[in-house]
């Protein structure tokens, strides 16, 4: 536990993500909503989405999710230790719960707690 489990890339357009992706690295896909797709790089590391948004803004932010087994305490620790709280617990149904910080320097970072039972993002 509080490895990173899961990375996000925004992207525009899916199709041409999946084509770039899948034939620089060889990863492999699995739609997961109309905006959203899961990509896997290997057996031995973290499994990842594309997330489509109307606009990638002009520096995109990949987002790199750090699993902990539970995002009330972990906020409590960050915020004792002087990091803020960048958007509360959020509920994924059906998989667990994420949440956002800033670190004292101001580098944005995701926490991930699963349902019980499941692991990873």
């Amino acid at each position: 536990m509080h490895g990173f489990v899961h990375v996000e890339i925004p992207v525009r357009d899916l199709k041409r993500a999946k084509a770039f992706y899948g034939k620089v690295f060889g990863w492999e896909f699995q739609d997961a909503g109309k905006d959203y797709v899961l990509f896997n790089p290997s057996d031995r590391s973290i499994g990842g989405g594309f997330n489509r948004v109307k606009a990638v803004p002009k520096k995109p932010v990949v987002q790199a999710y750090i699993e902990v087994a539970s995002i009330d305490a972990t906020l409590k620790e960050i915020k004792k230790a002087r990091g803020k709280v960048v958007r509360p617990k959020t509920e994924v149904p059906n998989f667990g719960w994420w949440a956002a910080f800033a670190d004292p320097q101001g580098a944005v970072l995701f926490l991930w707690e699963s349902l019980p039972g499941r692991s990873g993002g």
